[in-house]
């Protein structure tokens, strides 16, 4: 007989800063670290939080980068629910200098510095007093399967019945956690899934770690 499945409702976050100059000849040295979103990705994520049908969620939870927590801020506040971050639900690199500044790790943001974005934040347990050290590492997709599939085993820990979770994540690392979530094995292909900017993919997450699936993408 099979057990219950939790619902994961992944939502990239909005179009930040680093997003809008992908294309320009200088994005190596103008892209920024952690980059917040720009006032199109805000209005964006306040418009997504007042339309998406996200009555149902019970839990939400976000990635420690600044744009992810940002663009949770106005669902957690339409939902009345915290915010909880996660702090391997980040993007494939992590926290870096980029290409023009070698690759050097960036420390990521503090419990204070992003609770002034998000008042509803709650600040991972074993951060307490600390920040987030930005997760920097190497681009090798087998490290990111671990990580996504990691997360994937603490949320079905936290939620062993038949919650409706959402987590606020990024484009790449949701391709990962859909790949594992689906049992498949990492690979050093691209992304096979494309979230677009608060585009949404719903997971079903059998608590007994059984494969999942996917009901749908980009809505």
């Amino acid at each position: 007989m099979y057990g219950a499945a939790v619902k994961l409702l992944l939502i990239r976050h909005a179009q930040s800063q680093n997003n809008v100059i992908e294309d320009r000849p200088d994005y190596a040295q103008a892209r920024q670290p952690d980059p917040p979103l720009t006032a199109h990705g805000h209005a964006s994520a306040r418009q997504f939080a007042q339309d998406a049908d996200l009555g149902s969620v019970t839990h939400l939870y976000t990635s420690l980068m600044l744009r992810a927590v940002q663009t949770a801020a106005p669902i957690a506040a339409r939902l009345n629910l915290p915010a909880h971050g996660i702090e391997r639900a980040y993007e494939y690199g992590g926290l870096t200098t980029g290409p023009a500044g070698g690759f050097m790790p960036v420390t990521g943001g503090d419990h204070a510095s992003l609770s002034a974005h998000c008042p509803a934040l709650i600040w991972p347990t074993h951060l307490t007093g600390q920040p987030w050290d930005g997760g920097a590492e190497a681009w090798e997709e087998p490290l990111f399967h671990a990580r996504a599939t990691h997360v994937l085993t603490d949320l079905r820990t936290r939620h062993p019945g038949q919650d409706r979770v959402a987590l606020v994540t990024h484009h790449d690392f949701a391709g990962a956690l859909i790949r594992a979530a689906l049992g498949w094995a990492a690979t050093d292909t691209p992304p096979t899934f494309h979230l677009a900017h608060l585009g949404t993919a719903l997971l079903d997450l059998p608590a007994d770690g059984r494969v999942g699936g996917l009901d749908w993408l980009n809505r």
